[in-house]
């Protein structure tokens, strides 16, 4: 039987990504979240630069053109360089970005409402001046009774998880998890939020965050 490629991101990264996949049989979103912006719009004229740890921010962040920017992901440095910013470092997650940091303050981190791994203060202490901003939050939403009756039947199920809120919104939603459920967390810390949301173990975690490990296990298992 052929398996069901499930994505709960929000609806643009969602498609997306599935267009990344190439051609699919059988594919459902259903978006537990929602980004919206929040209307603020800082000043950053008395900033070196911006750290950037989502595409999301490049949506909502004041004009980035020649702006130097420090980002998390691939896909948002892109973004960064489509807006005209000049991208210093591009690291797979917070913690590499940090381990290897080599811009100077003032910075501005530009976040979204829910965001792991204190950036801002973790350099502010290592002696580099860092500010955040919210300019967007990331709002909860119901899963599609499609998308639950999904996670909770018997039908192979790949559900790939981006992140630890995800996995937590998602898990919440579900009475049951189905026999033939087959998830692949982004991250250990993924793996954690769904396990102590549902009790239940991931099938397999990347060994490095980024959409292209993720898209080569799908990939794997949607052939296997």
């Amino acid at each position: 039987m052929t398996a069901t490629l499930l994505l709960t991101r929000p609806e643009a990264q969602s498609r997306a990504f599935a267009a990344g996949l190439g051609a699919l049989e059988r594919v459902v979103i259903s978006p537990v979240m929602e980004i919206v912006e929040t209307g603020l719009r800082p000043d950053l004229a008395r900033y070196r630069g911006v750290i950037l740890t989502s595409a999301n921010a490049v949506r909502f962040a004041p004009g980035l053109q020649g702006v130097p920017v420090w980002c998390v992901g691939a896909r948002t440095a892109e973004a960064a360089q489509a807006h005209g910013a000049q991208v210093m470092q591009v690291a797979d997650d917070a913690e590499r970005l940090l381990a290897g940091f080599d811009g100077t303050g003032p910075l501005l981190h530009l976040r979204g409402e829910h965001a792991r791994g204190k950036v801002a203060e973790r350099l502010t202490l290592a002696g580099i001046e860092t500010d955040e901003a919210v300019i967007y939050r990331q709002e909860a939403r119901d899963l599609t009774a499609e998308a639950r009756q999904l996670i909770e039947g018997e039908d192979k199920l790949i559900l790939p998880l981006f992140s630890p809120r995800t996995a937590a919104l998602v898990g919440r939603q579900v009475a049951r998890i189905g026999s033939s459920l087959e998830v692949i967390a982004i991250s250990p810390a993924v793996a954690e939020a769904w396990h102590a949301e549902t009790g239940a173990q991931v099938a397999e975690i990347c060994d490095r965050p980024t959409g292209e490990e993720m898209r080569a296990r799908i990939g794997h298992r949607l052939r296997g």
